[in-house]
């Protein structure tokens, strides 16, 4: 298996996960729901993953995918990033043992998607602050 299944899978689910971290972001610290039509396309890309075969080193990748369909569900943006960044980050580390493929190419996108998710989990001094302030 290489990353290929991965990365699409995360592309489709980094365009829900950033539009819905900025309207959280715009408006208020509590959960906003997303749309449903926006939900579907989001659990779609994670149980179309969920549904390949998986080597053992990264079955908890599909696990951790379908924890964040639960948590981007319910409006917890943060919550659904991490278990989004914690699955690449399984699938990353078997790359390294070998357990799977991943090319230079697909571990530079799988680098950049992991930043990028950092970025949304862990945000600037400003937002903790205003959590703070909450």
């Amino acid at each position: 298996m290489n990353a290929s299944g991965i990365i699409s899978t995360v592309t489709r689910l980094m365009g829900p996960l950033t539009e819905l971290y900025q309207q959280q972001k715009a408006t208020s610290s509590h959960p906003l729901k997303p749309a449903l039509a926006i939900v579907r396309e989001y659990e779609s890309a994670v149980y179309e993953f969920r549904d390949q075969r998986l080597p053992g080193p990264v079955k908890g990748v599909s696990e951790l995918l379908v924890e964040s369909v639960d948590a981007f569900e319910a409006g917890r943006v943060l919550d659904a990033g991490r278990a989004v960044m914690l699955a690449l980050e399984q699938f990353e580390a078997a790359g390294k043992e070998s357990s799977v493929i991943v090319t230079p190419e697909q571990a530079q996108l799988i680098g950049q998607f992991r930043t990028r998710l950092f970025k949304m989990v862990v945000p600037s001094a400003e937002l903790r602050q205003k959590r703070i302030d909450l």
